[in-house]
Formats: structure tokens, C-alpha cells, sequence
């Protein structure tokens, strides 16, 4: 370790710059956290910039104002306006949340004259942070930040560090951002938002003309965890397990499912005799994936969760990527030479064997074996079939027979008694007959023969 240095708040994000054409090159390191930017060179802190604060609505204003100028202050009444405010839909400073959090009224008038002569301000907080290229002279060009802000805002960053070049306002606050381009000549932001959409910003020129393109905003179905550009295509990673491919216009390029939450994504720019563009992408379950398009070109497991990556140079190796472990190792992969991640050397779809042509004869030569085979062995396939036919009717006879004796068929024996019972239901829905014919077969009294017994009917119905 070279350098330690505390920081005053939780950092969300970091980047490496170059602020200027001094030769030798030596970048700066902007880290993010809460409201402001630390930035960093030669290993010690250089300059701090603050987020410009938050306009304050001007009734919001006025009602601090009033309570500052009342010398017994009408706690109240500034409440019931704060009130109405925020039920217009208006946003209010914290200061005036915290007086609404407040239920007793003895505090709500202690903190409203500890509060009332500081300066009603509102800051907001860092979401995410880029890199934007002022000319298109390479990774040592001179370049600025770009950052996101909680209160719906993008601002580009002049290439000092000490004040904002433009800024844009979206629909949504931002959490990931990819950019193309520079900003001299043209430059494009891809914005991932927390209304599951994604927003371009486009500029032109130097003269910071930036407008937000609502005709080819994106939509998604979950929520994006990660975020890559290449080229015209948009790589988004979702917490639904998929990975989506989307043209710069909008259109649908394809989706992959995957098995696992999205962790991390990363651009996979290769760089020597060979330039490949690919994304790298980390999954919950520690397996690492590269895909080339849609094709799956290499995968490693890592045995962790993977919280961070990066790709690019590491020492005298171009092609490095590096990863932070969820228990808090680095771990440090070194892209070989002779790899290979052209997806044109891949096979993406159905298996390669479902072409082979299966050694089917031809149907004359079928129909010839079939008949010399009924011609030699005809009493004997005649035999199986009677025989199979037999079995077929006494399986048959012995299920009626079981359906009888058990009471589901038509008519109802009782065993040891000369008893029919006939049942029909007669009608559908809620209003029908049941029509039941009793009959008894038991030989008459009256008759000297019992070889023919006389049967006694009786029908009624019930509605």
C-alpha cells in the first residue's frame, strides 16, 4: 500500500482523469461521496467540489422568512403552510421535513428558533460518476467528470474541477451512465434511471446544447444493475437474471437468462494485434462471464462475490482484469495472448449433431422386408392376435362385471336379496326429475312353482 487517505463520507463512486496537457501525465483520482468530490494527485489531496445546492421553492422561502422576522414566531401556521406544499406535490428542504416530522409543539418552536436565522439551503448527493474526453485524442487526452445527482440532474464538469460546464434534468434520478464521444466535437450519455428506463443525452459541440432523447427512451422490465455501451449497442444487466442487448435507437437486440443475480458488468476492450469488444459480466453464484454479442465466449468461477471490476492495463500487461471480493480480496486475471474470443469461432443455437442424417432405408426396401416377413410367419402372427383378442374381451367382461357388483352401473343388485333399483335423472341445472324404478324379484307366494318367479314393479319420481 503507497497511500491511505479517510474520506468524510461513504464513496459511491471513483474515476481517473486527466485535467490538463502537462507532460509528464500525471492523472487525478475523483472520488465521490455525499455532496462533494475529493480529488486526488500525486497521492495527496489537491481540491474538493461541491454539487451546486438545490434551488428552494419561493413559498417555502417566504414561510422561513416569516418566522425569522417574528420575534414569537407562529409555529402553527408555518406547519399548516408546509403542509399544503407538500401536498401540492412540491419538494421540500430537509429542514422543513424534519419541522414536519415533529409532533409536540414545545420542540416543533425550539428547533424553529434554533433553525431560523442559518440560511435555508438544500444540498443533494452523488449517484454515479463518468469519465467524458474533452477532444478525441485517446486515454491521455485531457477529460473531465460527468456526475449524477439525487435531485434528477447530470452535470459536466469542467476539465479544472472548479465549476460546472452544463448541466441536464431528467424524469428520473440517475444510477449508471456510459459515454461516448467527446466533448469538442459531440459527445452521447447513456443514463440508466430508477423508473427502470433508460435516457440519452446528447450535446453537440462545445457550446454544451444538451437535450435528454424522450423519443428513444427504454424501457425495462426490472430494475438495471449494470450498465455498458459499445459501440451502437447497449448492454443492460437487470435484477430479473437477464442480460439485454439494445440497438442506440431502442430496438431489441436479443436477451440472454441467466442463473444467477448480476453482480458487476464491465467493458472488455482488448487491446494488441487482435481487438475484440466484449462484457464481462459477474454473477452472485462467483461465476464470471465474457460474451461476445450473444455468444458465450469464456467463463471462470471465482469462488466469491464479486463487488467491482475493471478492465485495462495493469502493469506491462494491457489486457488485465481486476476484481474486489465481497470478503475483501483483490484478485488480479491476466487475459492470455493466444486466447481466443471471436464469436464466429463459437456455435450459438441447436447442437452441430441434429445435422447428421440418420441411416433411414428407403421405403420400398421397408415394404419388401415387411412383406416376406407376414408371408413366412403368418399362422403364428394370426395365433398372437387371437389370442391378444381373448385376452382383450375377458379384461373387458371382468371390468362390467366389477362395475355391476359394485354399484356404478345402471342398475343396482343388492347381494342376498331380490331387490332392482333403476335410477334416471332426468334434466340439467337446477331444476330436474329423478326418476327411480324399485322392482322385486322374489317368487310369489301364491305360485306353486318357484322356477319362474313373478317381478313386481314400483316408479316414482321426485322434482
Amino acid at each position: 500500500m503507497q497511500s491511505d487517505h479517510a474520506l468524510l463520507d461513504v464513496p459511491v463512486a471513483i474515476a481517473c482523469y486527466y485535467p490538463d496537457t502537462v507532460s509528464p501525465r500525471v492523472p487525478s483520482v475523483g472520488v465521490a461521496a455525499g455532496p462533494h468530490i475529493f480529488i486526488y494527485r500525486n497521492l495527496r489531496p489537491h481540491y474538493k467540489f461541491s454539487v451546486p445546492p438545490v434551488p428552494v421553492p419561493q413559498p417555502e422561502l417566504d414561510v422561513w422568512e416569516e418566522l425569522r422576522a417574528e420575534a414569537q414566531p407562529n409555529v402553527e401556521a408555518a406547519v399548516q403552510s408546509l403542509l399544503a406544499m407538500r401536498d401540492e406535490g412540491k419538494k421540500l428542504t430537509s429542514r422543513s421535513l424534519d419541522l414536519l416530522g415533529i409532533s409536540d409543539p414545545a420542540v416543533a418552536y425550539e428547533f424553529v428558533e434554533a433553525e431560523k436565522h442559518t440560511p435555508l439551503t438544500q444540498q443533494t448527493v452523488i449517484t454515479c460518476m463518468e469519465v467524458l474526453q474533452k477532444s478525441e485524442d485517446g486515454e491521455l487526452g485531457m477529460s473531465s467528470l460527468v456526475i449524477g445527482t439525487e435531485s434528477k440532474k447530470v452535470y459536466i464538469i469542467k476539465h479544472t474541477g472548479y465549476s460546472v460546464a452544463c448541466e441536464c434534468e431528467l424524469p428520473s434520478v440517475p444510477v449508471m451512465m456510459a459515454i461516448t464521444g467527446s466533448y469538442s466535437v459531440g459527445y452521447r450519455i447513456v443514463v440508466a434511471c430508477r423508473d427502470a428506463k433508460i435516457y440519452t443525452i446528447k450535446g453537440q459541440n462545445a457550446n454544451c446544447q444538451t437535450n435528454v432523447g424522450t423519443s428513444m427512451v427504454i424501457e425495462l422490465e426490472a430494475q438495471p444493475c449494470g450498465l455498458v455501451r459499445e459501440g451502437k449497442a447497449i448492454y443492460v444487466g437487470t435484477m430479473g437474471n437477464q442480460f439485454h442487448s439494445f440497438h442506440i435507437k431502442g430496438k431489441k437486440n436479443f436477451t440472454v437468462y441467466l442463473p444467477a443475480h448480476i453482480t458487476q458488468m464491465e467493458l472488455l476492450s482488448m487491446k494488441g494485434s487482435r481487438k475484440v469488444q466484449a462484457c464481462v459480466l459477474a454473477l452472485s453464484n462467483g461465476e464470471v462471464r465474457v460474451y461476445n454479442d450473444k455468444a458465450l465466449v469464456s467463463s471462470f468461477n471465482i469462488k466469491d462475490e464479486v463487488t467491482g471490476l475493471r478492465f485495462g492495463k495493469f502493469g506491462r500487461e494491457d489486457n488485465s482484469l481486476i476484481l474486489t471480493l465481497k470478503s475483501g480480496a483483490l484478485s488480479v486475471k491476466m487475459l492470455p495472448r493466444n486466447v481466443d474470443l471471436e464469436k464466429s469461432k463459437m456455435h450459438a443455437g441447436p447442437p452441430p449433431e441434429q445435422d447428421i442424417p440418420l441411416t433411414v432405408p428407403k421405403k420400398t426396401k421397408l415394404y419388401i422386408e415387411q412383406t416376406q416377413r407376414e408371408r413366412d410367419q403368418a399362422v403364428e402372427m394370426h395365433r398372437l392376435f387371437q389370442r391378444d383378442l381373448c385376452k382383450l374381451r375377458l379384461a373387458t367382461a371382468r371390468a362390467y362385471v366389477k362395475v355391476l357388483t359394485d354399484g356404478h352401473g345402471p342398475l343396482s343388485y343388492t347381494a342376498g336379496s331380490s331387490l332392482r333399483l333403476n335410477p334416471q335423472v332426468q334434466g340439467l341445472g337446477p331444476i330436474f326429475k329423478l326418476k327411480v324404478r324399485c322392482e322385486i324379484c322374489s317368487p310369489s307366494p301364491h305360485s306353486r312353482s318357484t322356477a319362474f318367479p313373478q317381478s313386481r314393479s314400483v316408479e316414482f319420481a321426485i322434482t
